[in-house]
């Protein structure tokens, strides 16, 4: 193992399209990786990756990390529903909300805390102390 200082789990870009370079000359993987460690003195990249990379970088022209598919924005119309919803009638149980506006719970939560910035509160019931409940000290 060449490794100089911490090992860094994620290449940089200049490490990419070093692997990238290398790939298109001499088209095998592990002459990539002598090169990669002679040149930078750390583990090379795997050969999953350096194929990801120069496939990647010939599919689109960058070595850019694409779109992650993740769960897509609420809509600025539904923000807008749960807001005017909420507006009319603040006492209003998410659950029943959630029926009115034909949507998913989680999703209320999340526009409610995370877009809106609505706070719950919590009623507190008090005991109102009697006279004979209070405890005189001597």
């Amino acid at each position: 193992m060449l490794t100089v200082g911490p090992v860094s789990k994620m290449a940089f870009q200049q490490e990419k399209a070093f692997c990238v370079l290398c790939f298109e000359v001499y088209r095998s993987v592990i002459t990539v990786q002598c090169e990669f460690r002679a040149w930078f003195r750390k583990d090379a990249p795997c050969r999953n990756n350096v194929t990801r990379w120069y496939r990647r970088f010939v599919e689109t022209g960058c070595l850019c990390k694409g779109s992650s598919s993740g769960q897509p924005r609420v809509s600025d119309d539904n923000t807008e529903r749960v807001h005017e919803a909420f507006l009319r009638s603040p006492h209003k149980s998410v659950t029943r909300a959630s029926r009115e506006l034909d949507m998913p719970k989680m999703t209320l939560w999340k526009v409610l805390y995370k877009q809106l910035c609505f706070e719950p509160y919590k009623m507190q019931f008090m005991q109102a102390l009697i006279s004979a409940d209070k405890v005189k000290k001597a």
